[in-house]
């Protein structure tokens, strides 16, 4: 069941009333919250919700036994095994087939049989987001050894449904601190929060699905009939779709999350405003990239071991963190796109000093052509369709309509507004924070039926569901 979806809502309507009224009750309630994440889950697939419930439970075992090694030696043993363990679905179900071709391929021109066998495994939804907060909660668990966590905490914290399938990624010690908070079962800034899920659904059910529907889907299911205006509104759209509709999807959750008394991590803070790569990763999925930086990245030796292992490292990391977008090579070329824009920009800082350093607005114009550019692999169904749409930017001009100078106007409007936006927001939330409760109501109405005649036909999906 989506977010944006009327039935959603409906049960929404229902929910919040019933969860509320238990706040002086937190045991119940909690459970009551854990339930309806499973109970959201199921609406996916029944057998996803069983395959949650024993992972988490396998989960919160291995964190005991991590805490109750007396040795350090011991202790290392365990965790180690532990986080193997905790990968093992997501590296079976997202990757073995993509292993099992890749396999196929090659063994028979080294002279060998490929002898991995057709396994027909469907990865659970939101499968990449619990796994790696069930790492932060082992990496807790070994860490800081906190008091023992309750069964059913550790069950509502993989199943907590505003991040339980695209995020954003919550580190176990920030969850479990809120839980022993007092703001948690009654709703916290709740005007940011009406603001966050009507901004989310203009995002999502407005433009991204304008963009996608105009510009990008037609030109990246036929990339070889494009010309170059064409090819360029497609890759200049799915830019703009791929972080209102993610962008989106997080400030709907990260509302419907304040509703519960819960504070989500910031997973966006204007990307395309950055003046190189390194900044567009720091304010870009932000939840992935400081996971990646802080348990793989740093792990592998960070920037201790010199410059040059330094730059192997952030290849190494970018490589991973596009294919933990998923079993295909053209993640695999995204991330290595990335991973050489960054080791690029080390080289030339090293070589020429930070000093040398060309101009604001030509350093953002760079840097978000490039990332468009490599937008184009992490949208493609593969290489070869990726190039070929890149290769219309040098067909002919071709015909230019009135959607396409819409285009160019919404992209004007769209960095005029992102330069703004944190002003945007506190004037926004002030002037909803001044309207009595009967006003407040009718407009939030007004907005989001607004959204929904303005949006597409049906309940679209979001991008990073497939993540």
């Amino acid at each position: 069941m989506s977010f944006v979806s009327p039935e959603f809502a409906l049960i929404a309507l229902i929910f919040f009333p019933i969860y509320w009224s238990l706040s002086r009750h937190r045991s119940i309630q909690l459970g009551f919250l854990t339930i309806s994440g499973y109970a959201l889950y199921a609406t996916w697939s029944v057998q996803f919700a069983c395959i949650l419930l024993v992972f988490s439970t396998y989960i919160w075992l291995a964190g005991h036994w991590v805490q109750s090694c007396k040795t350090t030696p011991g202790r290392k043993l365990w965790f180690s095994i532990s986080v193997l363990v905790s990968l093992t679905l997501l590296l079976t179900s997202k990757y073995y087939e993509f292993v099992r071709q890749t396999l196929a391929a090659l063994m028979p021109n080294l002279g060998l049989q490929a002898l991995l066998p057709i396994i027909d495994i469907v990865a659970p939804a939101g499968i990449s987001f619990f796994t790696f907060q069930a790492v932060t909660y082992l990496v807790w668990q070994y860490e800081t050894k906190p008091p023992r966590t309750s069964f059913v905490h550790l069950l509502l914290f993989l199943s907590f449904w505003p991040t339980l399938f695209a995020g954003p990624i919550m580190r176990a010690g920030d969850f479990f601190a809120q839980l022993g908070g007092t703001e948690v079962g009654l709703p916290r800034q709740t005007h940011k929060a009406i603001y966050y899920i009507l901004l989310g659904l203009f995002q999502k059910m407005v433009f991204a699905s304008w963009l996608a529907g105009t510009f990008v889907d037609e030109a990246f299911k036929y990339p070889d009939a494009q010309t170059f205006v064409t090819s360029l509104a497609a890759i200049a759209g799915y830019s703009l779709q791929i972080f209102l509709d993610f962008a989106g999807y997080t400030l709907i959750v990260t509302g419907l999350a304040l509703m519960l008394g819960f504070s989500l991590p910031i997973n966006f803070k204007q990307p395309y405003l950055a003046i190189n790569l390194q900044e567009f990763w720091r304010h870009w999925h932000i939840s992935l990239s400081s996971f990646i930086r802080d348990y793989i990245y740093i792990p592998l030796g960070g920037n201790r071991k010199g410059f040059v292992h330094t730059q192997f490292n952030i290849l190494l990391a970018m490589v991973i963190s596009g294919l933990w977008h998923g079993a295909n090579s053209t993640f695999i070329v995204w991330g290595t796109l990335h991973g050489l824009g960054v080791v690029f920009i080390n080289l030339y800082d090293k070589a020429l000093g930070k000093d040398q350093a060309m101009p604001v607005i030509m350093a953002r114009i760079f840097t978000l052509s490039y990332v468009a550019l490599a937008w184009v692999f992490f949208r493609a169904d593969n290489n070869e369709a990726a190039l070929q749409l890149l290769a219309g930017l040098a067909n002919g001009l071709g015909k230019t309509e009135f959607q396409h100078g819409l285009l160019a106007a919404f992209i004007i409007i769209f960095f005029l507004l992102s330069a703004q936006a944190q002003r945007i927001e506190q004037a926004c939330v002030q002037r909803l924070t001044e309207l009595r409760w009967v006003a407040l109501t009718l407009l939030v109405s007004a907005l989001a039926f607004v959204a929904i005649v303005l949006g597409p036909s049906g309940v679209p999906g979001f991008i990073y569901y497939r993540f």
